[in-house]
């Protein structure tokens, strides 16, 4: 049986994806080791960036090569595009007895600003924008046709209307055109649909809207993801249903939706959604300390590919040869060529509107096992003392998107829709989901903990960035009380933080003169 994750020690598959946490940095200037504020490590695992196949990983590692962004970022940014353009090509089934799982994809990437990840998306998802504009002119006079006509039927309706509205004052018998009348219903004309596939500043209400009406696969791609997470749809009384709505989406399941207004209510199925989302630390901390338990008891969190990876701050070199000339862009360019040609099979599925009837990826006997030996790695590390222990609901969507990853890797490296997912196709990626499980695992126990923990670690945050910004080593006490995030300015809060730091060799505080100096430590700044 062909195994997902190498595997020398006996352990499950899934768990030594935990086991690639980067080594502390040395001690510098006589500080100690900064150590980790939480017991099971705040450091990223190492993305597995090597496991990412053929024309889809040469894409990836080209656009880190060029952009310097952490590959976390960039692999994030390349897979939302996939989804977006894969999942209107085909469903996936990994398991006879459950039904088939659309290829949409949940990725949320968490990064300070500056982390170059709207350049590394540049590189991907502006294809999806101008192959969109250039099928709208392509079928230009489709559309000015199609226009036409719904004028010409809508005002035949009316003419109808009014000769009934004649009769009808005038007595006289209106068979005839209630007839005309029925028959006139009965041959509206088709609507003509363009695609129209990204969208950002929208509500889940507004997504399923457009999603009926104007094209049925639409990926919502942010490097704002505020605008999703801290927006109107998200407010007390609108989350549960925004999440639930959300969430059927994903599954590619149907639901209806209740409006008053322009357009009225809807029925939605038949569709497609992915999401790419790019967020700060303190937003998304934020939104889960609020709503943490309706994100997570929805199962909401579960279905999110999470990426927090380090930052490549202050060692993004470059070279005059860099700065002096293009790069050639080879594997970008085959990856381009190849969306082309998965976005022109979207365009033949959804043209009437909906993506009925797709075709179900199966998988291969050697992708069978992997997948299974995946899955079963998961639900063992539910047990008491196992690694997903207390992260069930993380760890319950993990098997499903693996399946989702396989097959955009299959789709995309070359692989027909009747032909079967590879075990090197699935073992790349369960690798890859079980990297993200991971992260997501690390980044709730950063939530999940003690309130003094929690300020420590958002104190820590702060202010390794301030002292990044303003190019310094230090700030005064003075300076935390008034520009720290709110949580940790309250004295009581604000000691309870530095002694936290403090312990784990984080910062030292020390008094000069009248004033409280807090020193941080200069391997946490890539001093």
């Amino acid at each position: 049986m062909n195994a997902p994750i190498p595997n020398n020690n006996g352990k499950p598959a899934l768990s030594i994806v935990g086991g690639f946490v980067r080594t502390e940095k040395p001690t510098v200037d006589g500080w100690g080791i900064p150590e980790s504020l939480l017991d099971i490590g705040s450091e990223s695992a190492r993305y597995p960036l090597n496991v990412l196949p053929g024309v889809v990983g040469a894409a990836v590692r080209e656009v880190v090569e060029i952009v310097k962004c952490p590959p976390a970022l960039a692999a994030n940014s390349a897979l939302s595009v996939l989804a977006v353009a894969g999942q209107g090509i085909a469903n996936v089934q990994p398991n006879i007895r459950i039904k088939p799982s659309p290829l949409s994809l949940y990725l949320l990437s968490i990064g300070e600003s500056g982390e170059r990840k709207t350049t590394a998306d540049d590189f991907f998802s502006g294809v999806l924008d101008m192959w969109a504009h250039q099928k709208q002119q392509e079928i230009e006079p489709d559309l000015i046709k199609g226009r036409a006509d719904v004028v010409a039927w809508k005002a035949e309706i009316e003419g109808i209307k009014d000769s009934i509205k004649q009769a009808a004052r005038k007595g006289q018998d209106n068979r005839e055109n209630r007839e005309r009348l029925a028959f006139a219903e009965a041959t509206q004309p088709k609507p003509i649909y363009a695609p129209n596939m990204v969208s950002e500043d929208t509500t889940p209400q507004s997504v399923a809207f457009d999603l009926v009406h104007e094209w049925p696969s639409v990926g919502i791609l942010s490097s704002e993801a505020g605008v999703v997470f801290g927006g109107h749809g998200m407010k007390a009384d609108n989350i549960t249903g925004n999440l639930a709505t959300l969430n059927k989406l994903w599954e590619g399941g149907t639901l209806s939706v209740k409006r008053r207004g322009e357009g009225g209510s809807f029925n939605v199925r038949d569709v497609r959604l992915s999401m790419g989302l790019a967020i700060q630390p303190s937003i998304i901390r934020d939104f889960y300390e609020i709503n943490g338990e309706k994100a997570r008891g929805s199962g909401f969190a579960a279905r999110f590919l999470l990426a927090f990876p380090a930052s490549t701050k202050g060692n993004r070199i470059e070279t005059i040869e860099e700065i002096s000339q293009q790069h050639p862009k080879k594997a970008l360019n085959l990856f381009y060529a190849k969306l082309h040609e998965v976005l022109e099979q979207q365009y033949a599925n959804a043209k009437n509107g909906k993506l009925e009837n797709l075709p179900i990826l199966k998988l291969s006997s050697d992708a069978k096992d992997v997948w299974l030996e995946y899955l079963n790695s998961a639900e063992i590390e539910l047990r008491a003392g196992g690694d997903m222990a207390d992260y069930s609901d993380l760890a319950s969507k993990t098997a499903n998107n693996a399946a989702r990853i396989a097959g955009l890797f299959h789709l995309f490296n070359g692989g027909d829709v009747l032909d079967t997912i590879s075990g090197n196709t699935m073992e790349a990626a369960t690798m890859l989901a079980g990297w993200h499980l991971y992260e997501a695992r690390r980044f709730f126990s950063e939530i999940a903990v003690p309130t003094d923990i929690s300020n420590a670690i958002k104190l820590d945050a702060w202010i390794i960035d301030y002292c990044r910004t303003h190019y310094t080593d230090n700030i005064s006490r003075r300076d935390l009380q008034r520009l720290a995030p709110n949580k940790v300015r309250n004295g009581i809060n604000l000691d309870k933080a530095l002694d936290e730091l403090a312990d784990a060799n984080r910062v030292q505080v020390r008094t000069e003169g009248r004033k409280s100096i807090i020193d941080i430590n200069p391997a946490l700044l890539g001093g």
